[in-house]
């Protein structure tokens, strides 16, 4: 990246607070490193108590709705996938990669060569966490109600609750990668049409990726948001699994302020 214009991650939130005000369609897709493992076709797997990644077995405390498995004998339609909204660019399609503050340059610049190199629609795959989560929660978020139609792809355990509560839950199953032809053929059904100026928000893991894809291809007078795990209180679930979930200035994270590797983020 030398001598090429660095994103700024305040900059890249506020472009998309204007977007949000002022009605202009865009689509956000998140990579993290479970879809760099899915496109680098390595096997990935979150179960209970224990993830395999990288050819190295975790323990882990994830709940039951995170969990996932990528097999490269079985999951090639998936990867395939993966892959082409990875390649597709566009204006207002948005790709946000994991960067400096996750360890990841090796990964940032490797979905960088798949974008054809750094475009302004590249941006952080954390865009709406860690140093960015106080601003997101407070200036982003509240924007969703000014959307009639809300539409929010998540697990069949979720609940849309307070400015959620009157959002259309399009459910989806743990593991969807058992099932991912079935699972993205009824979801995409379901999302297809619906009417324009339509916000979509969707906490469904590598599944977002396709189907912000899809749908932009097809109707791209919606605006389609990958909010991962970040408003997860507002869909009734686990939402203490992250140190900047915790809004309130806690010994803890004051700690974190002052040693802010992996906070801040980084290009």
């Amino acid at each position: 990246m030398s001598g090429a214009i660095m994103p700024d991650p305040i900059a890249d939130l506020e472009k998309f607070i204007g977007f949000l005000k002022n009605n202009i369609h865009f689509s956000f897709i998140r990579f993290s490193d479970g879809e760099v493992e899915i496109l680098r076709n390595r096997y990935l797997e979150i179960s209970k108590e224990n993830t395999v990644f990288r050819g190295r077995i975790f323990k882990n405390k994830f709940p039951d709705f995170d969990s996932k498995k990528f097999d490269p004998k079985s999951g090639q339609k998936i990867r395939k996938d993966l892959l082409d909204s990875s390649l597709f660019r566009s204006d207002n399609f948005f790709k946000g990669v994991p960067t400096r503050h996750n360890n990841a340059v090796r990964d940032r610049e490797f979905l960088l060569r798949l974008n054809g190199g750094f475009t302004e629609s590249v941006t952080f795959s954390d865009l709406f966490l860690n140093s960015n989560y106080s601003k997101y929660r407070n200036e982003v978020v509240p924007l969703f109600s000014n959307y009639k139609g809300i539409y929010v792809i998540a697990n069949y355990r979720a609940k849309p609750i307070g400015l959620l509560s009157n959002a259309h839950h399009i459910e989806i199953p743990d593991n969807f990668f058992l099932k991912y032809d079935e699972v993205v053929s009824n979801v995409y059904e379901k999302i297809e049409n619906v009417p324009a100026g339509s916000l979509i928000l969707s906490s469904a893991s590598s599944l977002s990726n396709i189907l912000g894809h899809m749908l932009y291809l097809k109707n791209a007078n919606v605006t389609f948001l990958d909010i991962g795990t970040s408003i997860n209180d507002l869909l009734s679930l686990d939402h203490n699994t992250r140190v900047y979930h915790r809004q309130k200035k806690t010994f803890f994270h004051k700690i974190i302020r002052r040693n802010p590797k992996g906070f801040d983020i980084k290009w």
